[in-house]
């Protein structure tokens, strides 16, 4: 199991950094959240990436990242909820690991980013009616990317903890 790299993948809010820090926890692998690590590298969040440098270069960071993983020490990874949308990062995916999808009802997941809208910089200059239609036609663009995944977990009615649980019964059918 940790011969390769264990990606979470999903939209925000979908719980690829809780989940991923207690499966890398569970699983004695370090942990990695892309975000953090793009942050990191660049010295500025990622909301100042987006809004001094564009999406575009906010999108070339992550598949720089994505790249570097190649030398890297097999890890547990959340990578962004767009990053799986960029031309080659599912595949690249695939090949340095194994690819999970964190999935995620729409209802859920307004529920859970209303409260985050300012971290977030693709919500945080959105009004309350525009929320919504905003995150619904998003989710609608990136779930093709996102189902692309080996493994395809729900994400609903569990605790961070009780899904670690079943993502380890599921990756050790995987081996």
């Amino acid at each position: 199991m940790n011969e390769k790299h264990i990606f979470l993948i999903g939209f925000m809010g979908s719980g690829k950094s809780t989940v991923g820090a207690l499966l890398a926890e569970r699983l004695e692998l370090p942990f990695i959240d892309s975000d953090k690590a793009i942050e990191k590298v660049a010295g500025k969040s990622i909301t100042e990436i987006f809004s001094q440098d564009g999406e575009a270069s906010f999108r070339e960071m992550e598949m720089r990242f994505l790249n570097e993983l190649k030398s890297h020490k097999h890890s547990v990874i959340a990578v962004g909820g767009g990053l799986p949308s960029i031309d080659g990062s599912i595949q690249l995916m695939h090949e340095l690991g194994l690819v999970i999808y964190l999935n995620t009802s729409l209802l859920t997941l307004i529920k859970r980013l209303k409260d985050e809208k300012q971290q977030r910089p693709l919500l945080r200059d959105l009004s309350d009616s525009e929320f919504h239609p905003f995150v619904e036609d998003l989710l609608s663009q990136r779930v093709h990317f996102y189902k692309q995944a080996k493994l395809i977990m729900p994400n609903e009615r569990n605790s961070p903890i009780e899904l670690v649980e079943k993502l380890i019964k599921e990756l050790n059918k995987l081996i």
